[in-house]
């Protein structure tokens, strides 16, 4: 079932972790007792039907079923622990906390976490509050007491100018000791939508072991994350498990209640729905709140679990090594015909599942005549002032494979548009831009990119370039400068003949630009250009994608790469002759001698 993205985005701007909408008291009973399971293939309907009304079937839904304190907590309200918790109106309930063994019976053995039970085991996970300053090393006791091998983290340290977690970890190389317990960071890698430390921990009288935290930071505090990243980053905490059902999986965000419980949820209805077919979020609600207080807090969170498994179970993410890809590939790209099977069953299958959107989530282009248009979810604006100029652009954003949003996806701008597009590059700090055309051939170029040693005037910004080189392409250095600020340098690489004719030299131009592309800083913002804004833009940014994702971590996942392109700009790889163009120039680039030629450019 596909929905439309304005029916994931039907909730209002300042709603907090207060369920703003209570059923009587006396119907609650009534309620929870009709919400029966789900069979997988409905939940696309159900979020439908539930977003009706500012998403009112899931906000009732949720304030159905009993929150705040069922069971004593007696040891969270001791005066002497006050101070232990972050919040007082989230605390562990006695019969599920997690008891720390150095002084039982004390009130050192406290910690505001509770055991939750999963599909696979009792107390398969820890759900628990982002330490604070106080409580770090009884934080680092637990993950020693319990074995820890997996801390999920679900907030960022800071959000909207508020400490939601103090810094537990050391940085990257450092080690710091926390009580009894040292620990050492051994590798930091950042993705566009998390961040995964490999931690050394060594308490004293146990032997030392190596942990994972993994670090979902796109989730806003009072918001819904993008449900396709939130798949992606629980598929990768998945594939990487390796409890052996031996140790809990320890879950926290601020106060471990509201996003904890969604990941919690998540995690638990996928292993048990792929097995049933069916799975009940208020049942598993329910459950979970048995073991901690208001486990899911509000309803954008209650909402992220269906979106999410909505996800995940149209087409799961599925990794491959190089070696497996390759194998897999190579006979399909060899076939005479034009298309195999395989890869039109993979493109109709993406055509099927990808986001179908709504004229209204095109509002702001909607004067424009063009094909392409952006969402407005996704769209950019240039904060700069130019006078006599707005601040819309006709671009979209999309994240690299390391870098949230590291994309901008836009077309050569018409004669009268230059000073929007320097505008564009100098807003968003773009120093690298791609062109999927040779410059020489589009007439409106010439308005902005001046030839070697020459310059342009585009008011209020002075274009020049400085050097121009051509080997498999044309790179060109350029710098814009307005009045008599410092010049803002640009790289531009172009290929030397069209693309678009499925031929060898094609894949080997973008493999080129790829290949340029990944040799800039890797935080550097790419502008990629087409006609439209869409043709070959697709296949350029998911075969850049894909080479960071293998260079990474040894595994390749195309179809789920394009499927989050296409999220943002449906256009974007919207042809199978595009999609099959993607595989076969990463096929080419992996078996390339040098996957770097430009390293030193």
């Amino acid at each position: 079932m596909d929905l439309k993205e304005s029916q994931y985005n039907e909730i209002g701007e300042n709603v907090y972790d207060k369920i703003e909408t209570e059923l009587p008291l006396e119907n609650k009973n009534v309620y929870e007792q009709l919400v029966a399971d789900i069979s997988l293939n409905e939940i696309g309907f159900v979020i439908i039907d539930k977003g009706k009304d500012n998403a009112d079937g899931f906000k009732k839904e949720l304030a159905s079923l009993t929150r705040d304190e069922q069971f004593p907590c007696d040891t969270g309200k001791l005066s002497v622990n006050s101070e232990k918790n972050r919040f007082h109106s989230s605390l562990p309930y006695d019969h599920s906390r997690v008891i720390l063994r150095r002084n039982v019976g004390t009130s050192d053995d406290y910690i505001n976490a509770n055991y939750i039970s999963g599909a696979e085991r009792k107390n398969e996970y820890i759900a628990t509050q982002g330490p604070l300053k106080t409580t770090i090393v009884e934080f680092w006791e637990m993950v020693c007491q319990d074995q820890i091998q997996q801390i999920i983290m679900l907030t960022n340290l800071t959000e909207q100018g508020k400490v939601k977690c103090c810094q537990y970890w050391p940085m990257d190389g450092m080690t710091d000791i926390y009580g009894t317990v040292s620990v050492k960071s051994i590798e930091e890698k950042s993705f566009a939508s998390f961040t995964k430390r490999k931690l050394e921990v060594s308490q004293r009288g146990i032997k030392t072991y190596e942990l994972t935290q993994y670090h979902f930071t796109t989730w806003p505090d009072h918001g819904t994350p993008d449900p396709l990243c939130l798949v992606i980053f629980h598929h990768h905490v998945m594939h990487e498990n390796i409890n052996n059902g031996t140790s809990p999986i320890l879950v926290h965000c601020s106060t471990g209640t509201g996003r904890t419980g969604a990941f919690i949820a998540l995690d638990y209805l996928y292993k048990t729905g792929k097995i049933s077919g069916r799975v009940n979020v208020a049942e598993y609600v329910k459950t979970m709140r048995k073991n901690r207080m208001n486990m899911i807090e509000n309803y954008r969170q209650y909402q992220a679990v269906f979106l999410a498994l909505h996800e995940a179970f149209k087409a799961e993410p599925v990794l491959q090594t190089k070696e497996e890809f390759l194998d897999t590939v190579s006979p399909m790209l060899k076939k005479a015909t034009t298309t195999s099977s395989y890869f039109k069953r993979e493109f109709e299958l993406l055509k099927r599942i990808c986001q179908v959107y709504a004229d209204e989530d095109s509002k702001q282009g909607k004067s424009m005549q063009d094909a392409v248009l952006p969402l407005d979810k996704h769209k950019l604006y240039r904060p700069s002032n130019v006078p006599r100029r707005g601040s819309f652009v006709k671009a979209v954003v999309a994240s690299t494979h390391t870098v949230e949003n590291g994309f901008i996806i836009t077309q050569y701008p018409p004669l009268e548009k230059a000073v929007d597009f320097l505008r564009l590059l100098i807003d968003h700090e773009c120093s690298t831009i791609i062109c999927l055309d040779p410059l020489h051939i589009l007439d409106s170029t010439k308005s902005w990119m001046p030839s070697l040693s020459s310059e342009k005037i585009v008011p209020p910004y002075r274009v020049v370039c400085s050097s121009c080189k051509e080997t498999d392409l044309k790179l060109s250095t350029i710098s814009i400068q307005k009045d008599k600020g410092q010049p803002f340098n640009v790289l531009v690489a172009e290929p030397k003949s069209v693309l678009g004719s499925r031929t060898q030299n094609d894949t080997s131009t973008l493999c080129g630009l790829a290949s340029f592309a990944l040799s800039r800083p890797s935080n550097t913002t790419i502008a990629v250009v087409s006609r439209d804004g869409a043709s070959l833009c697709g296949v350029f940014c998911a075969v850049f994608n894909s080479i960071q994702q293998i260079t990474m971590d040894d595994n390749i996942d195309v179809f789920t790469t394009v499927r989050l392109l296409m999220n943002r700009r449906p256009e974007l790889c919207s042809t199978e002759d595009e999609y099959r163009m993607t595989y076969q120039t990463i096929y080419d680039y992996l078996q390339r001698p040098s996957q770097n030629v430009y390293c030193n450019q």
